[in-house]
Protein backbone atom coordinates (compact mmCIF):
# COMPACT_ATOMS: atom_id res chain seq x y z
CA UNK A 1 0.00 0.00 0.00
CA UNK A 2 1.49 3.43 -0.83
CA UNK A 3 2.01 6.19 1.49
CA UNK A 4 -0.16 8.74 1.14
CA UNK A 5 1.18 11.92 0.66
CA UNK A 6 -1.35 15.13 1.62
CA UNK A 7 -0.64 18.43 -0.42
CA UNK A 8 -1.77 21.88 0.28
CA UNK A 9 -2.14 24.37 -2.49
CA UNK A 10 -2.87 28.10 -0.75
CA UNK A 11 -4.00 30.68 -2.85
CA UNK A 12 -2.53 33.74 -1.20
CA UNK A 13 -4.50 36.61 -1.50
CA UNK A 14 -7.71 34.93 -1.61
CA UNK A 15 -6.22 33.44 1.52
CA UNK A 16 -4.91 36.82 3.37
CA UNK A 17 -7.95 38.86 2.13
CA UNK A 18 -10.25 35.93 4.01
CA UNK A 19 -8.09 35.83 7.48
CA UNK A 20 -8.30 40.21 7.54
CA UNK A 21 -11.95 40.06 7.39
CA UNK A 22 -12.06 37.39 9.61
CA UNK A 23 -10.17 38.38 12.51
CA UNK A 24 -10.55 41.50 14.76
CA UNK A 25 -8.40 44.07 14.13
CA UNK A 26 -5.73 44.89 16.45
CA UNK A 27 -1.89 46.51 16.48
CA UNK A 28 1.19 46.94 17.91
CA UNK A 29 2.05 49.70 20.34
CA UNK A 30 3.51 51.77 17.35
CA UNK A 31 0.05 50.84 15.53
CA UNK A 32 0.78 49.20 13.51
CA UNK A 33 -1.97 46.62 12.25
CA UNK A 34 -1.14 42.98 12.93
CA UNK A 35 -4.11 40.95 12.99
CA UNK A 36 -4.10 39.08 9.72
CA UNK A 37 -0.14 38.34 10.36
CA UNK A 38 -1.08 36.41 13.65
CA UNK A 39 -4.51 34.57 11.86
CA UNK A 40 -1.67 33.60 9.38
CA UNK A 41 0.93 32.22 12.32
CA UNK A 42 -1.68 30.77 14.12
CA UNK A 43 -3.44 28.79 11.14
CA UNK A 44 0.01 27.48 10.00
CA UNK A 45 1.07 26.13 13.38
CA UNK A 46 -2.67 24.88 13.80
CA UNK A 47 -1.69 22.92 9.90
CA UNK A 48 1.28 21.70 11.62
CA UNK A 49 0.38 20.13 14.70
CA UNK A 50 -3.25 19.07 13.61
CA UNK A 51 -3.62 19.02 9.77
CA UNK A 52 0.08 17.44 8.66
CA UNK A 53 0.28 18.18 5.54
CA UNK A 54 3.32 16.57 4.27
CA UNK A 55 3.85 19.71 1.49
CA UNK A 56 2.67 23.43 1.82
CA UNK A 57 2.55 25.45 -1.44
CA UNK A 58 1.29 29.18 -1.37
CA UNK A 59 0.28 30.44 -4.31
CA UNK A 60 0.68 34.37 -5.27
CA UNK A 61 -1.36 36.59 -8.25
CA UNK A 62 1.04 38.37 -11.01
CA UNK A 63 1.18 41.87 -9.05
CA UNK A 64 0.37 43.80 -12.49
CA UNK A 65 -1.97 43.24 -15.25
CA UNK A 66 -2.41 39.38 -15.96
CA UNK A 67 -3.82 37.78 -19.42
CA UNK A 68 -7.66 37.97 -18.39
CA UNK A 69 -7.08 41.63 -17.37
CA UNK A 70 -5.58 42.01 -21.29
CA UNK A 71 -8.01 40.16 -22.67
CA UNK A 72 -11.22 41.92 -20.93
CA UNK A 73 -10.23 45.11 -19.16
CA UNK A 74 -13.25 45.30 -16.30
CA UNK A 75 -12.21 41.82 -14.78
CA UNK A 76 -11.80 42.12 -11.37
CA UNK A 77 -13.15 45.74 -11.99
CA UNK A 78 -15.26 45.53 -8.95
CA UNK A 79 -12.92 45.11 -6.84
CA UNK A 80 -12.18 46.97 -3.90
CA UNK A 81 -8.06 48.18 -3.54
CA UNK A 82 -6.26 46.39 -0.54
CA UNK A 83 -7.16 47.72 2.31
CA UNK A 84 -4.47 49.93 3.87
CA UNK A 85 -4.58 47.84 7.25
CA UNK A 86 -3.77 44.66 5.32
CA UNK A 87 -1.74 46.30 2.83
CA UNK A 88 0.85 47.27 5.44
CA UNK A 89 0.92 43.64 6.67
CA UNK A 90 1.40 42.04 3.44
CA UNK A 91 4.62 42.55 3.91
CA UNK A 92 5.04 41.34 7.57
CA UNK A 93 3.67 37.98 6.63
CA UNK A 94 5.68 37.67 3.59
CA UNK A 95 8.24 37.47 6.06
CA UNK A 96 6.75 35.19 8.55
CA UNK A 97 6.44 32.52 5.72
CA UNK A 98 10.51 32.82 5.19
CA UNK A 99 10.82 32.63 8.74
CA UNK A 100 8.81 29.50 8.42
CA UNK A 101 11.43 28.96 5.66
CA UNK A 102 8.01 28.24 3.64
CA UNK A 103 8.27 29.46 -0.47
CA UNK A 104 5.85 30.68 -2.65
CA UNK A 105 5.19 30.12 -6.01
CA UNK A 106 4.35 32.77 -8.81
CA UNK A 107 4.49 33.03 -12.60
CA UNK A 108 4.84 36.50 -14.66
CA UNK A 109 0.97 37.10 -17.00
CA UNK A 110 -0.59 34.61 -14.67
CA UNK A 111 -3.02 34.22 -11.23
CA UNK A 112 -2.94 32.21 -8.41
CA UNK A 113 -5.44 30.03 -10.06
CA UNK A 114 -3.43 29.61 -12.54
CA UNK A 115 -0.70 27.75 -10.82
CA UNK A 116 -3.22 25.83 -8.80
CA UNK A 117 -4.67 24.48 -11.45
CA UNK A 118 -1.75 23.64 -13.12
CA UNK A 119 -0.02 21.72 -9.87
CA UNK A 120 -2.98 20.22 -9.45
CA UNK A 121 -2.95 18.52 -12.66
CA UNK A 122 0.42 17.57 -12.69
CA UNK A 123 0.21 16.33 -8.61
CA UNK A 124 -2.87 14.08 -9.25
CA UNK A 125 -0.92 12.06 -12.02
CA UNK A 126 1.02 10.42 -9.03
CA UNK A 127 -2.21 8.68 -7.10
CA UNK A 128 -0.33 8.68 -3.74
CA UNK A 129 -0.91 12.29 -3.33
CA UNK A 130 -3.98 13.73 -2.03
CA UNK A 131 -3.86 17.37 -3.67
CA UNK A 132 -6.23 19.59 -1.42
CA UNK A 133 -7.07 23.15 -2.67
CA UNK A 134 -7.12 25.89 -0.45
CA UNK A 135 -9.78 28.74 -1.93
CA UNK A 136 -13.02 30.12 -1.92
CA UNK A 137 -12.97 30.53 -5.82
CA UNK A 138 -15.69 28.60 -7.67
CA UNK A 139 -13.41 28.19 -11.02
CA UNK A 140 -11.29 25.89 -9.23
CA UNK A 141 -13.92 23.30 -8.89
CA UNK A 142 -13.27 22.17 -11.89
CA UNK A 143 -10.01 20.22 -11.00
CA UNK A 144 -12.04 17.81 -8.48
CA UNK A 145 -11.03 14.68 -8.80
CA UNK A 146 -10.56 10.91 -7.23
CA UNK A 147 -7.48 12.56 -5.36
CA UNK A 148 -7.62 16.70 -5.55
CA UNK A 149 -10.77 18.01 -3.23
CA UNK A 150 -11.41 21.66 -2.12
CA UNK A 151 -10.57 22.25 1.79
CA UNK A 152 -12.73 25.20 3.41
CA UNK A 153 -10.70 26.35 6.24
CA UNK A 154 -12.84 28.20 7.72
CA UNK A 155 -16.04 25.92 8.01
CA UNK A 156 -13.52 22.59 8.01
CA UNK A 157 -15.21 21.28 5.40
CA UNK A 158 -14.02 19.26 2.34
CA UNK A 159 -15.19 19.10 -1.48
CA UNK A 160 -15.10 16.26 -3.25
CA UNK A 161 -17.22 15.40 -6.51
CA UNK A 162 -20.43 14.63 -4.77
CA UNK A 163 -20.32 17.57 -2.36
CA UNK A 164 -19.25 19.63 -5.98
CA UNK A 165 -22.39 18.46 -7.31
CA UNK A 166 -24.90 19.23 -4.30
CA UNK A 167 -23.30 22.60 -3.99
CA UNK A 168 -23.56 23.83 -8.12
CA UNK A 169 -25.53 20.58 -9.28
CA UNK A 170 -23.51 20.24 -12.44
CA UNK A 171 -20.35 18.02 -12.75
CA UNK A 172 -16.78 19.51 -11.39
CA UNK A 173 -15.86 19.74 -14.72
CA UNK A 174 -18.58 21.54 -15.95
CA UNK A 175 -18.59 24.19 -12.95
CA UNK A 176 -16.37 26.48 -15.81
CA UNK A 177 -19.91 26.02 -18.17
CA UNK A 178 -21.69 26.97 -15.12
CA UNK A 179 -20.03 30.19 -14.66
CA UNK A 180 -19.81 30.93 -18.03
CA UNK A 181 -23.85 31.69 -17.76
CA UNK A 182 -24.00 32.73 -14.59
CA UNK A 183 -20.87 34.70 -14.45
CA UNK A 184 -18.63 35.31 -11.20
CA UNK A 185 -19.64 38.41 -9.30
CA UNK A 186 -16.39 38.35 -7.42
CA UNK A 187 -14.30 38.19 -10.37
CA UNK A 188 -16.47 40.95 -12.61
CA UNK A 189 -17.17 38.07 -14.57
CA UNK A 190 -20.10 39.14 -16.88
CA UNK A 191 -23.35 36.42 -16.99
CA UNK A 192 -25.92 36.28 -19.52
CA UNK A 193 -29.14 38.50 -18.58
CA UNK A 194 -32.02 36.86 -16.96
CA UNK A 195 -30.12 33.16 -16.83
CA UNK A 196 -30.00 32.14 -13.34
CA UNK A 197 -28.37 28.88 -11.51
CA UNK A 198 -31.42 26.84 -12.08
CA UNK A 199 -31.29 27.53 -16.01
CA UNK A 200 -27.71 26.85 -15.91
CA UNK A 201 -28.30 23.07 -14.16
CA UNK A 202 -31.05 22.53 -16.67
CA UNK A 203 -29.09 23.92 -20.25
CA UNK A 204 -25.59 21.91 -18.56
CA UNK A 205 -27.43 18.89 -17.44
CA UNK A 206 -29.12 18.22 -20.77
CA UNK A 207 -26.98 19.51 -23.28
CA UNK A 208 -22.96 19.13 -21.67
CA UNK A 209 -20.48 21.71 -21.66
CA UNK A 210 -20.99 25.61 -23.46
CA UNK A 211 -19.88 24.35 -26.86
CA UNK A 212 -22.47 21.91 -27.24
CA UNK A 213 -25.61 23.68 -25.66
CA UNK A 214 -24.81 26.24 -28.70
CA UNK A 215 -24.28 23.33 -31.04
CA UNK A 216 -27.70 22.21 -30.24
CA UNK A 217 -29.30 25.83 -29.89
CA UNK A 218 -31.78 24.95 -32.79
CA UNK A 219 -33.37 22.60 -30.16
CA UNK A 220 -33.69 25.09 -27.59
CA UNK A 221 -37.24 27.15 -27.81
CA UNK A 222 -38.46 30.20 -27.43
CA UNK A 223 -37.01 33.04 -24.94
CA UNK A 224 -34.05 31.15 -23.73
CA UNK A 225 -32.73 30.59 -27.38
CA UNK A 226 -33.37 34.28 -28.10
CA UNK A 227 -31.54 35.63 -24.68
CA UNK A 228 -28.76 32.82 -25.96
CA UNK A 229 -28.12 33.87 -29.07
CA UNK A 230 -27.88 37.71 -27.90
CA UNK A 231 -25.46 36.87 -25.83
CA UNK A 232 -23.20 34.48 -27.84
CA UNK A 233 -20.46 36.70 -27.20
CA UNK A 234 -21.09 37.56 -23.79
CA UNK A 235 -21.06 33.73 -22.71
CA UNK A 236 -17.97 32.31 -24.28
CA UNK A 237 -15.89 35.34 -23.09
CA UNK A 238 -17.03 34.60 -19.63
CA UNK A 239 -16.05 30.27 -20.14
CA UNK A 240 -12.74 32.05 -21.53
CA UNK A 241 -12.31 34.27 -18.03
CA UNK A 242 -13.50 31.11 -15.93
CA UNK A 243 -11.23 28.81 -17.88
CA UNK A 244 -7.94 27.71 -16.01
CA UNK A 245 -4.21 28.02 -17.61
CA UNK A 246 -3.45 24.73 -16.38
CA UNK A 247 -0.52 23.79 -18.22
CA UNK A 248 1.95 26.16 -17.52
CA UNK A 249 5.40 24.94 -17.54
CA UNK A 250 6.67 26.17 -13.82
CA UNK A 251 10.22 25.15 -14.75
CA UNK A 252 11.90 25.76 -11.38
CA UNK A 253 8.90 24.04 -9.19
CA UNK A 254 10.32 21.60 -7.26
CA UNK A 255 7.81 19.82 -4.78
CA UNK A 256 10.36 19.04 -2.06
CA UNK A 257 11.08 22.52 -1.91
CA UNK A 258 7.54 22.51 0.01
CA UNK A 259 8.34 19.90 1.92
CA UNK A 260 6.05 20.98 5.30
CA UNK A 261 6.60 17.92 7.87
CA UNK A 262 10.98 18.07 7.37
CA UNK A 263 10.61 22.08 8.64
CA UNK A 264 11.87 23.01 12.47
CA UNK A 265 8.28 24.86 12.73
CA UNK A 266 9.23 26.70 15.82
CA UNK A 267 12.91 27.54 14.73
CA UNK A 268 14.53 30.51 16.63
CA UNK A 269 14.01 33.37 13.95
CA UNK A 270 10.18 32.37 14.15
CA UNK A 271 10.29 32.70 17.95
CA UNK A 272 12.31 35.91 17.45
CA UNK A 273 9.69 37.10 15.29
CA UNK A 274 6.65 36.42 17.45
CA UNK A 275 8.57 38.33 20.39
CA UNK A 276 8.66 41.00 17.85
CA UNK A 277 5.38 40.93 17.15
CA UNK A 278 3.99 40.37 20.58
CA UNK A 279 2.78 37.15 19.65
CA UNK A 280 3.01 35.61 23.24
CA UNK A 281 0.25 33.35 22.77
CA UNK A 282 2.15 31.65 20.69
CA UNK A 283 5.23 30.73 22.33
CA UNK A 284 5.71 27.58 24.01
CA UNK A 285 6.36 28.17 27.72
CA UNK A 286 9.57 26.42 27.66
CA UNK A 287 10.82 29.52 25.50
CA UNK A 288 9.29 31.91 26.94
CA UNK A 289 11.05 34.43 29.08
CA UNK A 290 10.61 35.33 32.49
CA UNK A 291 7.90 38.09 32.50
CA UNK A 292 9.52 40.88 33.75
CA UNK A 293 6.36 42.67 35.49
CA UNK A 294 5.25 39.86 37.58
CA UNK A 295 8.90 39.78 38.87
CA UNK A 296 9.11 43.28 39.59
CA UNK A 297 5.75 43.23 41.32
CA UNK A 298 5.91 40.33 42.89
CA UNK A 299 2.86 38.83 41.14
CA UNK A 300 1.93 35.33 40.66
CA UNK A 301 -0.55 33.59 38.68
CA UNK A 302 -3.41 31.71 40.54
CA UNK A 303 -5.39 28.89 38.84
CA UNK A 304 -8.57 28.53 39.99
CA UNK A 305 -9.25 24.56 40.02
CA UNK A 306 -13.18 23.92 41.29
CA UNK A 307 -16.53 25.09 41.78
CA UNK A 308 -15.23 25.68 45.79
CA UNK A 309 -12.46 28.27 44.88
CA UNK A 310 -14.58 30.08 42.21
CA UNK A 311 -17.18 30.91 44.86
CA UNK A 312 -14.37 32.50 46.64
CA UNK A 313 -13.46 34.45 44.16
CA UNK A 314 -16.13 35.91 42.97
CA UNK A 315 -17.01 36.83 47.19
CA UNK A 316 -13.17 38.71 46.70
CA UNK A 317 -14.57 40.48 43.68
CA UNK A 318 -17.92 41.45 45.20
CA UNK A 319 -15.74 42.86 48.19
CA UNK A 320 -13.29 44.50 45.60
CA UNK A 321 -14.17 47.78 44.53
CA UNK A 322 -12.47 47.30 40.87
CA UNK A 323 -11.04 44.42 38.96
CA UNK A 324 -9.38 44.19 35.82
CA UNK A 325 -10.14 41.58 33.36
CA UNK A 326 -8.43 39.93 30.16
CA UNK A 327 -10.01 36.92 28.03
CA UNK A 328 -7.70 34.67 26.35
CA UNK A 329 -8.93 32.68 23.25
CA UNK A 330 -8.03 30.01 20.21
CA UNK A 331 -7.56 30.63 16.79
CA UNK A 332 -11.71 30.34 16.19
CA UNK A 333 -12.25 33.13 19.06
CA UNK A 334 -13.42 30.78 20.91
CA UNK A 335 -13.50 31.49 25.06
CA UNK A 336 -10.72 29.58 26.63
CA UNK A 337 -9.96 31.39 30.20
CA UNK A 338 -10.00 34.50 31.93
CA UNK A 339 -7.79 36.42 33.89
CA UNK A 340 -8.88 38.44 37.14
CA UNK A 341 -6.62 41.17 38.85
CA UNK A 342 -7.92 42.73 41.91
CA UNK A 343 -5.27 44.90 42.98
CA UNK A 344 -3.74 41.82 44.88
CA UNK A 345 -0.39 40.21 44.60
CA UNK A 346 -2.57 37.71 42.78
CA UNK A 347 -3.79 37.29 39.26
CA UNK A 348 -6.63 34.95 38.86
CA UNK A 349 -6.60 32.68 36.21
CA UNK A 350 -10.07 30.52 35.39
CA UNK A 351 -10.49 28.13 32.79
CA UNK A 352 -13.71 27.98 30.94
CA UNK A 353 -12.61 24.51 29.47
CA UNK A 354 -12.01 23.05 32.64
CA UNK A 355 -15.35 25.07 34.42
CA UNK A 356 -18.39 25.38 33.92
CA UNK A 357 -18.47 29.29 34.61
CA UNK A 358 -21.74 31.01 33.74
CA UNK A 359 -23.15 31.63 36.53
CA UNK A 360 -19.90 33.08 37.68
CA UNK A 361 -19.73 35.53 34.82
CA UNK A 362 -23.17 36.45 35.22
CA UNK A 363 -22.96 37.71 38.93
CA UNK A 364 -19.73 39.16 37.98
CA UNK A 365 -21.35 41.66 35.25
CA UNK A 366 -24.34 42.11 38.18
CA UNK A 367 -21.78 43.52 40.67
CA UNK A 368 -21.74 47.04 41.51
CA UNK A 369 -18.26 47.76 41.26
CA UNK A 370 -15.89 48.97 38.56
CA UNK A 371 -14.87 46.58 35.57
CA UNK A 372 -11.16 47.63 33.75
CA UNK A 373 -11.34 45.64 30.50
CA UNK A 374 -8.21 44.72 28.32
CA UNK A 375 -10.42 44.64 25.11
CA UNK A 376 -13.88 45.67 25.56
CA UNK A 377 -15.26 45.26 22.78
CA UNK A 378 -13.42 41.59 22.01
CA UNK A 379 -13.98 40.48 25.80
CA UNK A 380 -17.46 41.21 25.72
CA UNK A 381 -17.93 39.67 22.65
CA UNK A 382 -16.03 36.22 23.21
CA UNK A 383 -18.11 36.28 27.32
CA UNK A 384 -21.68 36.81 25.46
CA UNK A 385 -20.86 34.11 22.83
CA UNK A 386 -19.58 31.74 26.06
CA UNK A 387 -22.87 32.74 27.83
CA UNK A 388 -25.35 32.26 24.61
CA UNK A 389 -23.75 28.95 23.99
CA UNK A 390 -22.94 30.08 20.32
CA UNK A 391 -19.88 27.95 20.38
CA UNK A 392 -21.25 24.81 18.90
CA UNK A 393 -19.06 23.16 16.36
CA UNK A 394 -22.35 23.41 13.95
CA UNK A 395 -22.12 27.63 13.46
CA UNK A 396 -18.53 27.87 14.93
CA UNK A 397 -17.22 29.16 11.36
CA UNK A 398 -20.50 30.57 10.17
CA UNK A 399 -20.71 32.95 13.67
CA UNK A 400 -16.98 33.74 12.97
CA UNK A 401 -17.48 34.90 9.11
CA UNK A 402 -21.26 36.87 9.63
CA UNK A 403 -19.82 38.83 12.71
CA UNK A 404 -15.91 39.50 11.19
Amino acid sequence: MQNKKKIYLVDWYNFIYRLFYAIPQFSLKDWTPINTVFGMAKIILGWHHEDKPDYLIFTLDYKWKTIREQIYSDYKGTRDKMPTDLKIQEKLIMELLEKFWIKTVSLEWYEADDIIGTLALRLKKDTSNEVFILSWDKDLYQFIDTNVAIYDTMKRKIFHKEEAIEKFWVEPGHVVDYLAICGDSSDNIPWIPGFWPKKAQELINKYGNLEKIYESIEEIIWKTKEVLENNREVAFLSKQLASIYSDLELADFNLEDHNFTKKEILNPEVIDIFKRFEFKSLIPSHHQEKIKNFDTLGLKITKIKNSTELDELLKKVKKSWKVAISTIWNWTFELNWINLYLWEKIIYFVDSRELEIKDFLNNLLNCDIEIIWFELKSDLKRIYWYLENMWTKEIRSEIQASLF
